[in-house]
């Protein structure tokens, strides 16, 4: 039988075009299963997954190839503007070839400072992208630190919303920078700003439903994660006073796309609350031009 709506999925990345040898190896041993990621895959291929699993848009992220930080206690990706717009580019070109499918958000690493101020800016005016992504683990400082800040800034001005990862991340870099509760500080800093946390932020995810309950500008992104492997914490505040507060996701390519769906319609979630879940509260967050 066929699904009563369909899916929305707002944190995907563009597939590897090939099997890429020098993929971080905790990603790829956590994450073997995943065709994509492990073999690499095309547009086409992602997006006729996409029509497999019911899902009718994503938000498609540009990341480009920063330099990654090499060792535990560097700072900074170098996100120069040659490749923040090369990649924003692609992004949007592939945008406009699935009109209606896709949608558009930018990596940015705040210790450009104002270069990074100047990307988000150019990522909505140039590209037509409405909502920036930060890894705190890769930038190597957290999400509270005073770098951020023009960042966050920026975005409330232009009412752009900005996804953060929380919690261990997968990659080897330090999990205490992303600790949910980095974002205390923030969310009172900035009322105006939409935050999305991103991967549940385990090991600290009743810090995430705490702060979940307390700002009303705050919300999580389950991607990287299984659904039903998602703490149970997390379901009981959606079928209760939170049902607007988390989302699904496949975090593409990261999980496959398949997986995530059968899991996600199989949550212990209300109906309405799983609604929101895997559709509507993704379109509400992110302004989507999608009808509810």
């Amino acid at each position: 039988m066929a699904p009563e709506y369909k899916l929305i999925d707002p944190f995907i990345g563009l597939p590897p075009k090939a099997p890429n040898p020098s993929q971080d190896p905790n990603i790829a041993r956590w994450f073997r299963n995943s065709k994509a990621l492990m073999e690499g895959a095309t547009v086409e291929q992602m997006v006729a997954d996409m029509d497999e699993c019911s899902i009718e848009a994503a938000i498609l992220t540009a990341t480009g190839q920063p330099e990654l930080p090499t060792g535990p206690y560097s700072v900074g990706q170098r996100m120069t503007d040659e490749t923040f717009n090369a990649a924003c580019k692609e992004v949007a070109d592939i945008i406009k070839r699935y009109p209606g499918r896709l949608y558009g958000c930018a990596a940015i690493d705040p210790t450009g400072m104002m270069r990074a101020v100047r990307q988000v800016e150019r990522a909505y005016k140039e590209y037509g992208f409405r909502s920036i992504w930060i890894m705190p683990a890769l930038v190597g400082l957290p999400a509270n630190h005073a770098c951020y800040f023009p960042v966050y800034a920026k975005c409330a001005e232009m009412g752009l919303t900005i996804k953060i990862n929380c919690g261990a991340p997968g990659p080897l870099r330090q999990a205490r920078l992303q600790q949910p509760m980095n974002l205390d500080e923030v969310l009172i800093a900035f009322p105006e700003l939409t935050i999305v946390g991103t991967h549940v932020g385990h090991p600290w995810h009743l810090e995430t439903v705490a702060l979940l309950q307390k700002f009303p500008n705050f919300y999580m992104i389950t991607s990287g994660w299984a659904p039903k492997h998602v703490p149970q914490e997390l379901w009981n505040l959606a079928n209760t006073r939170g049902a607007n507060k988390i989302l699904w996701s496949s975090d593409y390519p990261i999980l496959p796309m398949q997986r995530c769906s059968q899991e996600g319609w199989a949550v212990p979630l209300k109906d309405e609350a799983k609604r929101r879940y895997l559709r509507d509260n993704a379109i509400e967050v992110f302004k989507l031009n999608v009808p509810k």
